[in-house]
């Protein structure tokens, strides 16, 4: 009896069709991408020999310390995640008012035209005629003190934190990193939010709608990183 021949199936198009779909699911797929944290790192500067760098006080630095336990340690006692907001708005805003309210926050002072124009004149002096090691750092304070400048010619006078005033964040090595960002968050989160009522008090454009685009918005971006500086800073991992 003779065999029965079977049609054979023509998969020519076969590889086109898995090729369209496979165009397909990538066009359509949405990937999850981590975003990162935006920290502008400060730049190593190389001091000069005999360079004595002025004294840090204990008030201006707040200590945050997450430890490989995902504990939190503010100034070195134990605390709350949701009781660090408040901490870092206290240590901001503690002095604001020029007084000494609390001798462990960083005090505030009044910056008006005649401070300004005699540190610019100081600088621009140093930098003349002062030692050839330190005219680059005298540079670095002079364009502050410029920057200081634009925002009193914009608003008149103003009350500034302490120059060394900063935030320090410690993170030992098992630390998690769900903790780390939360920390993060709230850091950054205060900082806007005092941005923000500094707009409002200023009669400015809300912060959120400033356009770093636009000339006169990105202006106004320069001169909140004066009046709400964000210094914050990392230091190396514990173990």
């Amino acid at each position: 009896m003779a065999k029965r021949k079977l049609d054979e199936i023509n998969a020519g198009s076969m590889a086109d069709i898995a090729f369209l779909l496979l165009i397909f699911f990538l066009v359509t797929t949405t990937m999850e991408v981590d975003a990162g944290i935006s920290r502008n790192l400060p730049l190593k500067r190389e001091l000069p020999p005999n360079y004595i760098p002025p004294p840090v006080h204990d008030r201006d630095v707040l200590i945050i310390m997450a430890n490989s336990q995902d504990q939190l340690l503010v100034e070195g006692e134990f605390m709350d995640i949701e009781d660090l907001e408040q901490k870092v708005r206290d240590f901001y805003l503690a002095n604001q008012d020029g007084r000494d309210n609390d001798i462990k926050m960083p005090m505030w002072t009044r910056i008006d035209g005649s401070i300004i124009a005699t540190e610019i004149a100081k600088l621009k002096d140093a930098i003349e005629n002062g030692p050839a090691d330190l005219v680059q750092m005298n540079k670095d304070d002079l364009a502050k003190w410029e920057k200081r400048k634009i925002v009193f010619e914009e608003v008149g006078p103003y009350s500034e934190i302490s120059n060394s005033a900063l935030i320090q964040l410690k993170n030992q090595s098992n630390t998690s990193y769900g903790l780390y960002i939360e920390i993060q968050n709230i850091l950054k989160k205060v900082v806007n939010d005092l941005k923000r009522e500094e707009c409002n008090r200023r009669g400015w454009k809300n912060f959120d709608d400033l356009d770093p685009e636009d000339d006169d918005d990105a202006a106004k971006l320069e001169m909140l990183q004066v009046l709400v500086p964000e210094r914050i800073i990392e230091a190396k991992i514990e173990i």
